[in-house]
Order: C-alpha cells, then structure tokens, then sequence
C-alpha cells in the first residue's frame, strides 16, 4: 500500500497537514506535520508532498548512521529511528522531491538537538488520507510508489523552473547550519 497523490485534487485545506502532525507529535502543528503542501501562486498549482515508497531509496543509502534509517515491514516506508537519527542532513540532500525536512529541536534526535522527519505512512494508517475528502491524498494498493514519485519529482521540476524564470532564487534543499 502507498499513499497515491493527485495534486490536481488538492484544495489546500491543510487537513492532512493538521493531522499529520496530531498523529506524528500529539497535537496540532502543521510545520511539524510529514506531508507538506507546496504552492506556486503563480500558476495556481499545489503539491502534496508526501514520501512514497520510491524504488531507489537514495536516503537509506546516504545515511551515514547504522540504524537510523529504516525500512518498515508493515509499509514498505523508510522510517525515521528518531534515537539513532544524528541530524546530518545526508537523507535530506538524497531525497529528490523534498520529502524528508530537518527539525532543530532540543531533545530530538541521537545528539539532543535535532532530528530527520519523513511520512513513515503512519504504520499502514495514514491520518492524511483519511481526512482528505477532494482524495489528493488516498492509500491504494500498490506494491511501489515510484510512480507517485516520478509524478511528484516532475512537477516540483515545473514548479522550481516557473520560480527560476520569475527571478527567484534556487531552492536549497538542505538547511543552513
């Protein structure tokens, strides 16, 4: 099972942000939630990014602490090990459609200081798909979310090239240290 993304459906409500978060945290901060909407005002399109089960897994392989990252047997997902995740940000550089963001937080993460967060699919319950009614957001049935995500990869390519040729700055896609 995957979460399936249909951006085309998303009407920026944010539900699956709010609770995401209230599954992932307890309580309700959209900025902590794993799925982030990303917007082009411009051209009125917007983006659920969420981590589908993609077939490479580049995060995994650049992850340089044994056990930090994992794959979930239930899901499929590669999952946070927030104990052993360092904050060196390798999965983050790896991960080509921004799915996994850096938290800088005391008492996250190995080191007391911060932590990876990624969609973990919510151990085959996702809070996201639930809540969205317009179904941007739905849990199939699908063996591989490399589709999902060669979707998703494309799109942000559209969105960060419109971006470009407004005269915007490149996105970073690792934090600033």
């Amino acid at each position: 099972m995957i979460i399936q993304v249909d951006p085309a459906r998303c009407t920026d409500c944010r539900l699956c942000e709010i609770y995401c978060s209230l599954q992932q945290e307890g309580y309700v901060n959209p900025s902590l939630a794993r799925v982030q909407i990303r917007r082009d005002e411009s051209r009125r399109l917007l983006a659920p990014i969420v981590c589908p089960p993609c077939g490479e897994k580049k995060c995994l392989a650049a992850c340089p602490e044994p056990g930090a990252l994992v794959i979930s047997p239930q899901t499929g997902a590669v999952v946070v090990v927030e104990p052993r995740c360092t904050g060196c940000c390798k999965c983050i550089a790896a991960c080509e459609i921004g799915a996994i963001r850096f938290l800088r937080q005391e008492g996250r993460g190995k080191n007391g200081k911060a932590v990876a967060l990624k969609c973990d699919q919510c151990g085959g319950d996702p809070a996201c798909t639930r809540v969205c009614e317009p179904k941007a957001l739905e849990y199939v049935n699908e063996a591989t979310g490399q589709p999902v995500f060669e979707r998703l990869g494309a799109l942000l390519a559209e969105i960060e090239k419109d971006w470009l040729r407004r005269g915007g700055q490149p996105r970073r896609r690792t934090p600033s240290r």
